[in-house]
């Protein structure tokens, strides 16, 4: 069975599978690392708390924050960029087209293969259900709640609904101070570590000035740990030696 037979049920009110207590141990052990990790570089959060995230929402079942963790797991697209998306946005062929950013502009933004599948299977088996009919300009994303006065409530996510989100589940994986900024800087420093490429993280991230980027540019722990690494072996010779 796939993650998206997992965490997309075919059927209104599936539950997914039970996971095995293996499994159930190795994602605690994904928390206990990820928050570890990201307190070591100090408050920026690594790749790995961003996996972890996929991860937990993958083990709740819930479709609908997997979709959301993935786009700013491989995007580093802004809350209000990601709240702001509607079917129109969705090309399989390349991931998201003419989506609206800061400053008011739009930008094409790619995802990697994967992602646009399960974002295909999200609205082939959740938003066909949860919405009476889709039309071009048919919000991805959904909240739901329910009030005294009036029942339930179903309105668009906005940023701020993102936001809370991030929290809830940083609570969940030992960092409470989790915000979408954070996977947002983890993205753009981990293109940068990967491609060697300032204009292509720009390029990614949306900034209008290239000075902007080079923030990210500034040396972290485990670089300076990196950097000095190769004195390991003459440090071993002069101490055991």
């Amino acid at each position: 069975m796939s993650h998206l037979d997992r965490c997309v049920p075919r059927r209104l009110g599936e539950q997914p599978a039970k996971r095995s207590q293996a499994l159930r141990a190795e994602l605690e052990s994904q928390r206990t690392v990820a928050a570890s990790r990201v307190q070591v570089n100090g408050g920026d959060a690594a790749p790995c708390c961003c996996d972890t995230l996929v991860e937990e929402a993958k083990h709740r079942g819930r479709p609908r924050d997997l979709a959301i963790f993935l786009i700013l797991r491989f995007t580093g697209m802004r809350r209000g960029s990601v709240a702001s998306l509607r079917l129109r946005h969705v090309d399989p062929d390349w991931g998201l087209r003419a989506v609206r950013v800061k400053g008011g502009k739009t930008q094409d933004i790619p995802l990697p293969p994967p992602v646009s599948q399960y974002l295909a299977a999200y609205v082939d088996r959740v938003l066909t259900r949860e919405c009476e009919r889709l039309t071009p300009d048919t919000p991805l994303f959904w909240s739901s709640w329910g009030q005294r006065s009036v029942g339930r409530v179903r309105k668009p996510m906005a940023g701020k609904n993102i936001w809370r989100l991030c929290k809830t589940y940083g609570k969940m994986i030992g960092y409470p101070e989790l915000k979408p900024r954070d996977l947002r800087h983890g993205v753009a420093h981990e293109v940068l570590e990967q491609r060697h490429d300032l204009e292509e993280v720009r390029a990614l991230v949306g900034h209008a000035r290239i000075d902007t980027t080079q923030i990210y540019t500034r040396i972290r722990p485990p670089q300076l740990q990196r950097a000095v690494a190769f004195y390991d072996q003459t440090a071993r010779r002069m101490l055991v030696g």
